[in-house]
C-alpha cells in the first residue's frame, strides 16, 4: 500500500471501526419510551440530540488507540485533533500524530479532500451533498479513518437508539471542579463509555471504546476540550492550500480491485 495512504489507515482492524463514533452492529431497537424509564439512557439522548442540532462548532481532540502486536502486547499510539463544522455542508479536521505526522481532511461541500502535510501528498473525491453523506462516504465508500465520525452526523440519536443494549450511569466524578456523569454502555460489537456535564451543555468531555470482540480487547479513548459552539471560521478554511510540490494520488478504495482484493485487506490490517 502507498505510505501516504498506509499512514492514514494503518491499524485497520482497529481503525477501521473508529469510523463511526459509536460504531456498534445492528441490535433489535428498545422500545420507544426506554430513555424516559432510563436516566442513563435518557443522559445519553441528551447528548445525541444536542449534538445534532448543533449549526456549527469548533473542538479539540486528544485521543490515543491500541493496537495489539501478534505477541498479544498491546501499544497505544496517539494524535491529536482539531475539528471545525458548519452544517449543512461545511467541515474540516487537522490532525497531528504523534511522530508529528499532519494530515488534514475537508469537505467543502463538493469534494472531500485529504492532505499530508508531512509527506507532500493528496487525495481528492468528489461528493456534493451534505456533512452526513460526505462522512458516510468518506468511511464507507473511500474506507478512510475519521474516528469518533458519527457523533458528528445528524443521526446520531437514530444510531443510538438503534444499537444501544444497555446503558447505566456509573458514577458522577469531578473533573476540574466541574460534576461529570460517567455512563457505560454495551453494545453487540462494544463497550463504551461517555462523560458528560451534569448540567449545562451535554458535550462530552471523554470517550472510551472497548472492542471485546477483537483479540486483546483494544481500547480508543478520545479526550475533548475548548467547545466552541460559535466559532464562525471564514470559507477559506474549508479550502485546502495544496503545496505545489505535493503529489496527488488516488484514495486505495478507488483503485481497481481494491475491495475485493484479499491481499489489500491483508495489508491493511
Amino acid at each position: 500500500m502507498h505510505s501516504f495512504l498506509r499512514a492514514i489507515v494503518s491499524g485497520a482492524v482497529l481503525l477501521a471501526a473508529l469510523a463511526a463514533a459509536i460504531p456498534l452492529a445492528a441490535v433489535e431497537a428498545p422500545e420507544a419510551d426506554a430513555s424516559a424509564a432510563n436516566p442513563a439512557m435518557e443522559q445519553l439522548m441528551r447528548m445525541a440530540h444536542f449534538l445534532a442540532q448543533l449549526k456549527q462548532f469548533s473542538v479539540e481532540q486528544e485521543s490515543g488507540y491500541e493496537v495489539v502486536q501478534d505477541s498479544g502486547q498491546k501499544i497505544e499510539f496517539e494524535e491529536s485533533r482539531r475539528l471545525v463544522l458548519v452544517r449543512p455542508d461545511r467541515f474540516r479536521v487537522d490532525m497531528q500524530g504523534g511522530d508529528g505526522d499532519e494530515r488534514r481532511v475537508t469537505f467543502d461541500g463538493k469534494a472531500v479532500t485529504v492532505l499530508n502535510e508531512t509527506q507532500k501528498m493528496y487525495a481528492s473525491s468528489e461528493i456534493p451533498g451534505s456533512i452526513d453523506e460526505a462522512i458516510k462516504y468518506f468511511v464507507q465508500d473511500l474506507q478512510m479513518r475519521l474516528p469518533l465520525a458519527m457523533l458528528f452526523v445528524t443521526t446520531l440519536p437514530e444510531e443510538i437508539e438503534q444499537r444501544v443494549q444497555e446503558v447505566a450511569i456509573v458514577e458522577t466524578v469531578m473533573r476540574e471542579g466541574t460534576p461529570f456523569v460517567h455512563l457505560a454502555a454495551r453494545a453487540e460489537s462494544v463497550d463504551f463509555q461517555v462523560w458528560l456535564p451534569e448540567t449545562g451543555d451535554p458535550l462530552p468531555r471523554r470517550i472510551v471504546i472497548t472492542y471485546k470482540h477483537e483479540e486483546g480487547q483494544p481500547q480508543y479513548w478520545a479526550d475533548f476540550s475548548d467547545w466552541n459552539l460559535s466559532p464562525n471560521p471564514p470559507e477559506t478554511l474549508f479550502s485546502l492550500d495544496i503545496p505545489k510540490d505535493a503529489s496527488r494520488i488516488g484514495f486505495f478504495a478507488e483503485a481497481p480491485g481494491a475491495a475485493t482484493s484479499s491481499a489489500a485487506k491483508g495489508e491493511e490490517k
